[in-house]
């Protein structure tokens, strides 16, 4: 292991269940913020419940029972029916 995965793991392993739970909780909403970013980059802005749902289409997209529950959610929002959505793979580009 490195010096920096040897921190780490020490950093972690003092950290108690409810500090663990907390750090992943800012993981997450940091990831959701990346992603609606991008989606935003790529399209231009979009309304809160709008961003939303989509940010769950392009984590959740790729099981098709997801997809459609989430596709319903945003034909329900969306006053311009559902929205192309840019894979995960084509915000890479």
């Amino acid at each position: 292991m490195s010096l920096v995965e040897d921190a780490y793991r020490r950093a972690v392993d003092q950290m108690t269940v409810a500090d663990k739970f907390q750090r992943m909780h800012e993981l997450n909403a940091w990831a959701r913020w990346n992603i609606g970013q991008r989606i935003i980059e790529a399209e231009g802005p979009l309304p809160d419940e709008v961003l939303k749902w989509r940010i769950a289409l392009w984590i959740y997209g790729r099981q098709p029972e997801a997809r459609r529950l989430i596709e319903e959610q945003l034909a329900r929002v969306s006053t311009r029916g559902i929205p192309t959505v840019a894979e995960p793979d084509e915000l890479d580009a």
